[in-house]
């Protein structure tokens, strides 16, 4: 989406009349002769450059060099805009008016300006197309930041794209019109937000606008619009039985990035074709949207249309489902409500960030005051299904990447020591409890070694023991 797009989609959304951007302001938009300021900083002059580009030809921006003013007409998404632009002493003043009467300038008594032939416009480029080129490349992020050329993510590596460092009015002027308020109110108060983005062809992202030292950033991961598989994403098929318990918990843990999130949707697809259940899924955002099948899918995005992850979950409790997806398991109200749907009969599935299974247990157990801590371990005992721990490796076919898990089966075992605060001792259980199901991670990454999918140097940096690796890759 162009710049102008972005702040002319403000005009549509929020029923203004126009929108003006003058250099050395904060572009503004008015309603019924009233000022609405907008919640961004100061456009740079290569900024007020680009969005001039934008919307002149060639031949216009001749008429203004010589004329000091320009009468305009723009057309974005079904409305038309009729510009008028005036060239001052520092700059340009652009009013961008719906509908088809031009506007007086504003603040006509300055002084038009006159640019001289070695003045020449600077474009910024547009951010639009260089997230047409990171989905080309298959990235799996991008990253704006202020004051830094924006980078993406190309199987597992980090690649400075070619682009002119970004300023802090960049890289707002690209996410603002896909902020609420709600997400402006939680950027100003706690320095970060989540919310979703879509491009102007259609491509979704997740996005966490942050603030850091240089300004803003911004991180953008795609959302796919094609549901995997647990065949494409090269995940066993026994990963079904994961989903065949009638109650408890199913955690997928790993850390940020490690495909936690798309295998659960593998997992709900899976069920969608094979089986008829009501699915509810609370999702931040919604990544994948699934096609009517045989389930029932009822998907809900928190801050659109629930307010946080423990609300929904309780309200999904009176709402009749087989099976609950929670996105993340993020705060104690999360974990408790997902700790009473397990228990009330319901199959609960989420993602922990978390190294392995052992510490998912702590970690789940450490959010509780201490005198809460034992009661907490008796109901995971009791409700714990299966934890699957997942790293994201790059592949030999770059620039794909494959999943290494291990997988821990709750067996009486295993809810013994969950019980007995004696997780360090889990990974004995995992590594004797082959025939129940259970899979070590040098397993996996042996398997992913023998099809040629994983090379075995990757796969020894990765092992936790490597001579058990090179025993399982020889056998």
């Amino acid at each position: 989406m162009a710049i102008v797009d972005s702040l002319l989609k403000l005009v549509t959304m929020r029923g203004a009349d126009s929108l003006v951007v003058r250099s050395g302001e904060v572009p503004f938009l008015t309603k019924g002769g009233e000022k609405l300021a907008l919640s961004m900083p100061t456009p740079g002059a290569d900024v007020v450059s680009a969005i001039l580009e934008q919307v002149t030809a060639a031949d216009e921006l001749a008429r203004l060099e010589n004329d000091g003013r320009l009468s305009a007409h723009y057309h974005y998404d079904g409305s038309d805009f009729a510009i008028e632009i005036l060239g001052l002493d520092e700059g340009y003043c652009m009013t961008f008016q719906l509908g088809t009467g031009l506007p007086p300038p504003p603040e006509a008594n300055h002084k038009p300006r006159r640019r001289t032939p070695d003045q020449p416009y600077r474009s910024s480029g547009s951010i639009q197309q260089l997230l047409n080129h990171t989905e080309e490349l298959d990235a799996s992020d991008v990253i704006f930041s202020s004051s830094e050329a924006p980078r993406a993510r190309v199987g597992g590596d980090l690649r400075r794209l070619e682009h002119r460092p970004l300023g802090e009015e960049d890289v707002l002027a690209l996410v603002d019109p896909a902020m609420s308020d709600a997400d402006r109110a939680t950027f100003e108060a706690d320095g970060s937000c989540d919310f979703a983005f879509t491009t102007e062809r259609g491509s979704r992202y997740r996005v966490n606008l942050f603030k850091q030292e240089r300004g803003f950033a911004a991180a953008f991961r795609p959302i796919r619009t094609e549901v995997p598989t647990l065949e494409s994403l090269n995940l066993p098929s026994d990963f079904r039985e994961l989903t065949m318990h009638r109650s408890g918990l199913v955690l997928m843990v790993g850390t940020a990035g490690s495909g936690k999130s798309t295998t659960l949707v593998a997992l709900i697809e899976q069920l969608n074709r094979t089986v008829d259940k009501h699915i509810i899924t609370l999702e931040d955002p919604i990544e994948y949207t699934y096609a009517p099948n045989r389930c029932l899918i009822h998907q809900r995005e928190v801050g659109r249309h629930v307010s946080d992850f423990s609300t929904g979950l309780r309200a999904a409790l009176r709402e009749s489902p087989d099976i609950v997806l929670v996105g993340e398991m993020r705060d104690r109200d999360t974990i408790s409500a997902v700790l009473t749907a397990a228990e009330t009969g319901h199959l609960v599935l989420s993602t922990l960030h978390s190294g392995n299974s052992a510490m998912a247990i702590d970690r789940i157990v450490d959010v509780y005051p201490e005198h809460q801590q034992s009661q907490v371990r008796y109901q995971l005992a009791d409700v714990l299904r299966a934890v699957v721990t997942q790293v994201l490796l790059p592949s030999t076919q770059p620039p794909l990447r494959v999943a290494a898990y291990e997988r821990l089966e709750v067996t009486s075992a295993v809810s013994t020591k969950i019980r007995e605060n004696r997780c360090h001792q889990i990974e004995t259980e995992l590594q004797k409890g082959r025939a129940e199901g259970m899979v070590p991670l040098e397993l996996s990454l042996a398997r992913l070694v023998k099809r040629n999918l994983l090379s075995r140097q990757t796969a020894l940096t990765i092992a936790a023991d490597t001579l058990l690796l090179e025993q399982l890759i020889r056998s």
